[in-house]
Formats: C-alpha cells, structure tokens, sequence
C-alpha cells in the first residue's frame, strides 16, 4: 500500500457535503435543464465559491461528476452518481 504523504489514506465514498453538492446539481440540473456555475452552487449551498470549487473537485476525483473544458456550465453527472 502507498502512503499519502500527509499520513491519511484518501478517502473514496463521499461525505455528507459532497453528497448534498451532487445533490443540489441535479436538482438544479432536473429543473432548469443546464447545470449551474460555480457561483451558483455556491449561492445556493450557501459557502463560498473556492469551497464549492474544492466539493466539485473532490466529486470529479471521486468519479461522481466529470468537467467539459472550457464551459462555464461544464458539470456533468457520471453513472457513478446516478447510482
């Protein structure tokens, strides 16, 4: 097994606010057909827009959602997350 230099083992199943972060994009998604900027998501988890870049970061780590390159609504949910 390969240690991560900061002494913890990298956490694969999502947390409580990720869940909630992939939570609100596809409701947000489901009613407006588009999913939303970083601003809001941010706006609507009420955090600020570096936390809601650093929860989509670590979904699109985990497999839960995937990037479009130069899109400002480039979200997209994996199958992963539709489990």
């Amino acid at each position: 097994m390969i240690k991560n230099p900061r002494g913890r083992r990298p956490v694969q199943e999502i947390t409580e606010p990720q869940r909630r972060t992939l939570k609100e994009i596809r409701l947000f998604t489901s009613r407006r057909g588009f999913p939303p900027t970083m601003k809001e998501l941010a706006d609507i988890l009420g955090i600020s827009h570096a936390s809601a870049h650093g929860q989509v970061n670590q979904l699109v780590r985990k497999g839960y959602l995937k990037r479009e390159a130069r899109k400002a609504r480039g979200l997209a949910m994996t199958d992963k997350a539709q489990e």
